[in-house]
C-alpha cells in the first residue's frame, strides 16, 4: 500500500476508537438514566445486575477474546496447522459452561448477600477471611499478569500499524483504557464491549471470506497446504507435537476450566432474568464459535495463500494488509485492538473491585476514613494506580504473549474452580477443604509450570486433579465436626 492509503488506514482506525470511547460518554447517561437503584459498587462494577441476553452474550465473547485470540492464536495455527484449530475450538463452550453451570445458583446467592466480587461469595460460603484474602491476592497477581499481556499485544499492534515506538504504543493503549473503563465502570464497558464485539465478528467474517476468495477457493488452499507438508492437515500438527493427551489437557484449560476464571464467571451475576440467560447461552455459543473457529482457521489457510510469513504473531495484520482495501484494513485491524481492550476492561474491573472492596476497605484505618461519598474517589485513585502498574509491567515485553495468558488462566483456575463449583453444588464443601485445595493447586501449578516443567500435558490438569482430591478428603474429614446446622451451604441446609 502507498503512503496515502496508510494515512487513510490510520485516520479511520483512530476514528473507530474515538467513536468507541465517546459513545458511552455521550449516550451512557441517557441509556441508563433512572435504571440504577443500588449502591455505587453495584452501579460501577455490576451495572445493577440488569444486563440483557444479547448484550451479555456479545460481552462474554468480547471479554474472552484477547490479544492471543487475534494475534498469537492464528500465528500458532499458521505454524502447526489444523491440529491447533481442533485444540482451540473447544473454547466455543466457554459461554455455555459458565452460564449453564454457574448462573442461576450464583446469582441467587450473590443477590442474597449483595456480593460484588467472587471473593464476597467465597467469604460468605466458607466463613473464612483467610481463604478470601488468599484468593484476592492470587486473583490480583494473575490478572495483572494477564492484563500486561494485553497491554503488550496492543502496544505491538499500534507500533506496527503506526510505525511508532513500542513505549508510545503503551501510552496510547493506556489512554484508551483510561477513558473506556476507569471513570465509567461497567455501564460504559457494556456499551464499548458491544460495539467492539460486533467489530470482532464483522472482521472475522470479512477476513474469512476474503482469504478464501483470494486463495482461489478452499480446495486450492488445502492442496497448497498438503504440498507444503501433509501434517498441516492432520490433528497432530506439523511437528506431531499435538498429541491426544496434550490436546485433551488443553481442552480442560480453555474449556471446562473457564468456569474458574473470575472475569468470565462474574458474567453469571449480571443477567436480568431467565429469558436473558437463555438468550446469552444460545447467542454466546454462536458468536464465540464465529470468532474462535474463524480466526484460528484463517491462521491455517493463510499459510496456504501466503507461505512466506515468519512473524507468527503478525499473521492477521500481514494478511489483512496484503489483501484488503484500506477501509477494510482499518476495520479488520480494529478487531485485535477491540479484543485487547474488552479483555482488559473485564480484568481491570475485577482487580479494581478486589483491591477496593476486598482489601482496602477491610483495613480499619481506611474504612473509618472513607465515607460513602468518598468511595468513588477511592475507586478512581485505585484505578489510576492499576494503570500505572500495568504500564510498568509492560515496558519490557516477553517474546510470547500467549504464554503469559495461558499461565494466568491456569493460575486463576486452580485458585477458584473447585471452591466455586463445589461450594455451589456440594453441601460438604467447607473452609479447610477449600483452603487446602487452593494452596495445593497454586503451589503445584507454579512448580509444574515454571520450576519442574511438564510439557507432555498441560500442568493445570495435574494441579486441578490434586486440588480436587485434597478438597474432597479434607472436607469429608472435617464436615461432620465443623458444620453449622444453621449455615446455608450454597442453597443446601
Amino acid at each position: 500500500m502507498n503512503n496515502i492509503d496508510n494515512n487513510k488506514i490510520i485516520i479511520l482506525f483512530f476514528l473507530i476508537f474515538l467513536t468507541i470511547i465517546l459513545t458511552p460518554l455521550l449516550f451512557g447517561k441517557v441509556l441508563y438514566k433512572g435504571n440504577f437503584k443500588g449502591s455505587f459498587f453495584e452501579r460501577y462494577y455490576l451495572a445493577d445486575r440488569k444486563v440483557s441476553g444479547i448484550i451479555l452474550a456479545i460481552t462474554l465473547m468480547s471479554t474472552y477474546g484477547s490479544a492471543s485470540t487475534f494475534l498469537s492464536g492464528p500465528g500458532i495455527a499458521y505454524k502447526l496447522g489444523l491440529g491447533w484449530v481442533l485444540l482451540a475450538v473447544i473454547q466455543v463452550t466457554a459461554g455455555y459452561f459458565v452460564l449453564l453451570v454457574l448462573a442461576r445458583r450464583f446469582q441467587n446467592i450473590a443477590k442474597k448477600i449483595n456480593a460484588i466480587t467472587i471473593t464476597d461469595y467465597l467469604k460468605y460460603r466458607y466463613k473464612s477471611k483467610i481463604l478470601a484474602n488468599i484468593s484476592a491476592i492470587a486473583m490480583i497477581a494473575f490478572l495483572l499478569a494477564a492484563m500486561s499481556a494485553q497491554w503488550i499485544g496492543g502496544a505491538k499492534l499500534l507500533s506496527a500499524l503506526l510505525n511508532i515506538e513500542y513505549k508510545t504504543g503503551i501510552l496510547i493503549i493506556s489512554i484508551i483504557i483510561l477513558f473506556c473503563v476507569v471513570f465509567g465502570g461497567l455501564k460504559n464497558i457494556l456499551i464499548t464491549d458491544m460495539i467492539q464485539g460486533l467489530i470482532m465478528i464483522f472482521a472475522t467474517i470479512i477476513l474469512f471470506i476474503s482469504i478464501i476468495k483470494f486463495g482461489g477457493g478452499i480446495n486450492s488452499i488445502m492442496q497448497n497446504l498438503y504440498n507444503q507438508n501433509p501434517n498441516l492437515l492432520t490433528p497432530y500438527g506439523v511437528d506431531k507435537s499435538l498429541t491426544s493427551i496434550y490436546v485433551s489437557s488443553f481442552w480442560v484449560l480453555v474449556g471446562v476450566g473457564l468456569v474458574g476464571i473470575p472475569q468470565i464467571a462474574i458474567n453469571s451475576m449480571l443477567y436480568k432474568n431467565n429469558r436473558s440467560l437463555k438468550q446469552s447461552i444460545i447467542i454466546g455459543t454462536i458468536v464465540i464459535f464465529i470468532v474462535m473457529f474463524g480466526v484460528h482457521f484463517i491462521g491455517v489457510i493463510s499459510r496456504g495463500v501466503f507461505p512466506d510469513i515468519t512473524d507468527y504473531d503478525s499473521v492477521i495484520p500481514i494478511v489483512t494488509l496484503r489483501m484488503l482495501p484500506w477501509y477494510l484494513v482499518a476495520i479488520v485491524l480494529s478487531a485485535p485492538m477491540a479484543a485487547i481492550i474488552t479483555t482488559v476492561n473485564a480484568q481491570f474491573l475485577l482487580v479494581s473491585s478486589t483491591l477496593v472492596k476486598d482489601i482496602l476497605l477491610n483495613i480499619n484505618l481506611i474504612r473509618n476514613k472513607v465515607t460513602e461519598k468518598k468511595i468513588p474517589l477511592l475507586v478512581y485513585v485505585v484505578n489510576l494506580l492499576i494503570i500505572l502498574l500495568a504500564i510498568m509491567l509492560s515496558i519490557t515485553p516477553p517474546s510470547l504473549i500467549v504464554e503469559i495468558n495461558l499461565f494466568a488462566f491456569g493460575g486463576l483456575e486452580v485458585t477458584f474452580l473447585w471452591p466455586i463449583i463445589l461450594g455451589l453444588y456440594w453441601k460438604k464443601a467447607e473452609k479447610y477443604g477449600a483452603f487446602s485445595s487452593t494452596i495445593v493447586g497454586l503451589v503445584s501449578y507454579i512448580i509444574f509450570k515454571r520450576i519442574c516443567k511438564i510439557t507432555f500435558i498441560e500442568p493445570v490438569v495435574i494441579s486441578l486433579f490434586l486440588s480436587f482430591i485434597v478438597f474432597l478428603i479434607i472436607s469429608n474429614l472435617c464436615y461432620n465436626r465443623l458444620k453449622d446446622k444453621n449455615f446455608n451451604y450454597g442453597g443446601y441446609k
